[in-house]
């Protein structure tokens, strides 16, 4: 942490030294010189950018006063060479240590440099990317919020404004229900993610009962089932216990749900269900509804996924099942699909099964028990 203070010392030291070295190395015969050189390549090399010009100055200044004294004082620095042998000896390795120094000074430069660069176009790649998600938000905003806050003004307009008969104010007071729950649901959607983009996901896994964990969750959406015509039937057992974050389990399960309902016809039917297979637990929602188009299928879990209508109209933001994907790999888990247009979708989501199991082959209760991972 005291990097200008030892690039100071250096430098002082190291031309204090060069000094020496051409007064008794036979000056301007002897390899001080290339030295020099050095010297000042290591110099542009690790000082500061508002140091270059005073340290390369005081190194032309040195050098070029020492060749003066040298030109006009020849007695004053003698010639230590016995011999010629010694003296190519000597600019022989001075050469090979000068040129190994600029060579390790060079690499690590480019190095450097080239890591540099890594990083930009890493972060560049980043903001590009926070572009679009930007414009996604927007678009979302200014365009799938808007139009059913439309609605729900319009209803009330008309609930406020005209006489209407009992069985006309309920239809247009259940209409503005589903419309409000809607755009509940795009905005805790929209929120969610826009919160796991900022602060990154945090997730608490536990052993949780897959069954009693999604209880509450599928008895609301048994409701909003039968409410459409649709029938709904749960098929999970009872002992299937998972590791998981139960929030996140419910929210994963909650707008799969949600999106086959929005796409199953009345009279269609959904099937929840769970499975294992070896040590995992796969959780299946299967429905009878339109499918997903095969040129769709490659972009439902990404922010390309374009929001279609339900078979009622229903809108979304083409954020659920990008949640699900996110939400599930932060816990380890995996999820798939199957779909055929015009003959329903099955969603594949697994996890893995909780395996401390104590002697009686019960499950130890963990429910105080929280991992952040």
């Amino acid at each position: 942490m005291k990097l200008n203070s030892c690039i100071i010392i250096y430098m002082i030291a190291s031309n204090i030294l060069i000094v020496i070295n051409y007064k008794y190395n036979s000056g301007i015969n002897g390899p001080t010189l290339l030295i020099f050189i050095l010297s000042y390549f290591l110099t542009i090399s690790v000082v500061p950018q508002k140091q270059y010009w005073f340290w390369i100055t005081l190194n032309i200044a040195i050098v070029t006063t020492l060749l003066v004294f040298e030109y006009k004082y020849p007695g004053a620095i003698i010639n230590t060479y016995p011999d010629a042998k010694h003296r190519f000896i000597d600019f022989g390795y001075t050469y090979i240590i000068s040129v190994f120094f600029i060579f390790m000074i060079t690499t690590a430069v480019r190095k450097s440099y080239h890591t540099e660069r890594k990083l930009v176009e890493q972060k560049a790649i980043e903001l590009a990317y926070a572009n679009d998600t930007m414009n996604k938000l927007f678009s979302i905003l200014a365009h799938d919020l808007r139009s059913p806050l439309a609605s729900i003004e319009n209803f009330l307009d008309v609930l406020s404004s005209f006489k209407l008969t009992e069985d006309e104010r309920l239809s247009i007071q259940r209409e503005l229900l589903t419309s409000t729950q809607n755009t509940q649901e795009m905005l805790t959607n929209l929120l969610l993610w826009s919160k796991s983009q900022m602060k990154g996901v945090t997730v608490n896994l536990v052993m949780v009962n897959l069954k009693k964990t999604l209880q509450t969750t599928l008895q609301i959406l048994k409701t909003v089932a039968a409410e459409k015509g649709i029938q709904f039937t749960e098929q999970i057992n009872n002992s299937i216990f998972i590791m998981t974050d139960a929030d996140m389990l419910q929210l994963i399960v909650r707008n799969l749900i949600n999106n086959s309902l929005k796409f199953t016809n009345p009279g269609g039917q959904i099937i929840i269900s769970a499975d294992i297979a070896g040590s995992d637990c796969r959780i299946v929602i299967k429905d009878s509804g339109l499918g997903i188009p095969y040129e769709q299928q490659n972009e439902i879990f990404s922010l390309k996924a374009q929001s279609t209508l339900g078979t009622k109209n229903e809108k979304g933001v083409g954020l659920g099942l990008l949640l699900c994907k996110e939400f599930t790999e932060s816990q380890h888990g995996k999820i798939t699909f199957e779909s055929k247009p015009g003959a329903g979708t099955t969603f594949y989501v697994s996890f893995k099964l909780w395996q401390d199991i104590n002697k009686n082959g019960k499950y130890p209760d963990l429910s105080t028990n929280k991992s952040k991972v």
